[in-house]
């Protein structure tokens, strides 16, 4: 059963796993002097870099476009008033991110998310025709309901877990980056996702069953 989630998972992110993927951004330590010393260009410029791929992390985690959009502009204030304290040399992406997915994690523990919407501007007809044994045909059920289906398994996933689930499945990042982005240890990196990739299965099985 956790061979036919990784499949469906796989299909669903498939459309959608290249424009979540960032483009390469350099120059980042340049522009941190420049907006400690209050340089507002430049800390437009670094907003530029990374406002797609920071919206999309909120995005996955709160499951709503306003939201999102909320959250990475706290965000990008709290950068902004608190960019003393960022010491310079280090890179400047798995910094954000960690306020970033702070503030979203405050969101998810403190509001119970009702509506969904699903990742970026995909349509209803963003998935493809499932090919192959991937469903067998007696439990085969439409595409839409599949979409929906693995969304709301990750859903009730932990904040956590649906965090590891984004990044190694939708930004396609490696254990290292992970463990770099969310500052734990790869060990507790593949520990996390290992059980959020079961939970998935479990409750995608239960459906099938």
């Amino acid at each position: 059963m956790l061979n036919i989630f990784l499949n469906i998972l796989s299909f669903c992110v498939n459309s959608i796993s290249v424009r979540l993927k960032p483009k390469e951004i350099s120059n980042d330590s340049d522009l941190i002097p420049q907006i400690k010393k209050g340089d507002k260009v430049a800390f437009q410029m670094l907003v530029d870099r990374h406002k797609r791929r920071a919206f999309y992390a909120a995005l996955g985690m709160v499951s709503d476009r306003d939201n999102a959009l909320d959250l990475t502009q706290d965000a990008w204030v709290i950068v902004y008033s608190s960019m003393e304290s960022f010491h310079d040399g280090h890179p400047f992406y798995p910094w954000f991110y960690r306020i970033l997915m702070n503030l979203c994690k405050n969101f998810l523990r403190h509001k119970k998310v009702v509506d969904r919407v699903v990742i970026g501007s995909i349509n209803d007809e963003w998935i493809a025709e499932i090919e192959g044994n991937v469903l067998k045909p007696e439990s085969l059920v439409e595409e839409r309901e599949a979409k929906a289906l693995v969304w709301k398994a990750i859903e009730c996933l932990s904040p956590e877990h649906k965090e590891v689930i984004i990044l190694a499945h939708f930004e396609n990042l490696s254990y290292e980056k992970i463990a770099e982005l969310t500052g734990v240890a790869i060990g507790t990196v593949m520990s996390r996702l290992y059980y959020a990739r079961k939970k998935l299965a479990q409750q995608i099985g239960q459906y099938y069953e």
